[in-house]
């Protein structure tokens, strides 16, 4: 049995340290273990504590970490993981209010003006989106589709394109939409459509940041004290747009894709643009 605690809980987690040094407005990651049964059945006893036990670990790290801004919330429980939500509430009521995003999510159904109702649908269609026996963590919807595909290690699933809304990405989603995520220009921590050098530049910035916290985490470090880190050192710099067929390193970064996926990712960027090298 996994045991969780706040220290596994919090020290794995990388994926989230973009959004813990203010230079990402939320993140997405699945913490692993069994939180849903795989057939939809009744939740179990072992799950039920399970989860209580994940939500008492999250409980403490919002009490460390809700004063700097930032919070983190359970959006569905997955046979293979709980999908995690950690987001700085002011910067993404924000970043929701844009015309850009509030036009897309009003088409489908959110109320941008309310962040909390917003979170709630979101989790009710990646549950509704899920081939697994998902449950939302925001009430008792469960997956309505058809069950027939068991859930694997991977837990395959088909989130809202619209998610990508929800991590930092305006024109991007709006574009892997409407190209059917095709006719990308580079891939990275998304598919880009649009700022090639913008987004060159956020791709190392958010690998400069989870880099350095991983670093100063591992020293000793608190949740708190990662969540004082200015975002000033890690500020995105211009790149020059880079041409297809460059020779390519590859670095650990979290990726929105257009299908949903917020898993680590291997993904490919010029050489040139890793650490130490211009």
């Amino acid at each position: 049995t996994r045991t969780i605690d706040i220290q596994r809980f919090s020290g794995s987690r990388a994926q989230l340290l973009p959004t813990l040094a203010g230079i990402k407005p939320a993140s997405l990651f699945t913490y692993p273990g069994v939180y849903a049964d795989q057939d939809g059945s009744s939740v179990t006893a072992a799950i039920e504590d399970r989860r209580a036990r994940l939500l008492n670990v999250i409980a403490r790290c919002n009490h460390e970490l809700n004063p700097f801004g930032i919070h983190l919330s359970v959006l569905v429980w997955r046979p293979c993981g709980a999908l995690v939500y950690a987001y700085r509430p002011n910067s993404l009521a924000t970043y929701l209010a844009d015309p850009r995003a509030k036009t897309a999510l009003a088409k489908k159904g959110y109320d941008t003006g309310n962040l909390s109702a917003c979170l709630v649908h979101l989790a009710s269609r990646i549950t509704l989106a899920s081939n697994n026996a998902a449950e939302c963590a925001c009430g008792q919807t469960r997956c309505a589709l058809d069950q027939q595909v068991c859930c694997n290690n991977d837990c395959a699933c088909e989130f809202p394109h619209e998610i990508g809304y929800f991590l930092g990405t305006l024109d991007d989603v709006y574009e892997f939409i409407a190209q059917r995520g095709e006719n990308y220009k580079i891939f990275g921590a998304w598919k880009v459509y649009t700022n090639v050098e913008q987004a060159l530049a956020t791709f190392d910035a958010y690998r400069a940041c989870t880099q350095h916290l991983t670093f100063i985490y591992q020293q000793g470090c608190s949740l708190a004290h990662l969540a004082q880190a200015t975002d000033r050192t890690y500020k995105p710099r211009p790149h020059a747009a880079q041409p297809k067929g460059l020779n390519m390193s590859k670095i650990a970064v979290v990726y929105w894709s257009g299908t949903g996926n917020t898993e680590p990712w291997q993904t490919s960027l010029p050489r040139h643009h890793v650490r130490g090298r211009r």
